[in-house]
């Protein structure tokens, strides 16, 4: 009886596992596209480099690339270009 509880309980460790790490995923990405919105072009590269999506979309549709060529940031764009986004929401 105890030896089939742990294979149940591997399987519930790694889904708690999964999951709680959605959340910081989720924040890194919605992070990348504020920085990227700022020009924050030092905050961009470290959150690249954390594993946020460079093709993230928050939930009014953006992506890191277009929040910065909409506020004019161009070196945050070029870095993003250099890293492979895509540069095409895909209308």
């Amino acid at each position: 009886m105890k030896k089939a509880l742990l294979p149940i309980a591997v399987l519930g460790f790694l889904f708690a596992g999964c999951s709680s790490s959605a959340p910081n995923q989720g924040r890194k990405n919605l992070a990348l596209i504020q920085a990227s919105r700022v020009g924050d072009l030092g905050q961009v590269s470290t959150l690249l480099n954390a594993g946020a999506d460079i093709n993230a979309v928050d939930e009014e549709g953006w992506t890191p690339y277009l929040a910065a060529s909409a506020e004019g940031n161009w070196k945050v764009m070029k870095l993003l270009q250099a890293k492979g986004c895509k540069t095409d929401p895909g209308f």
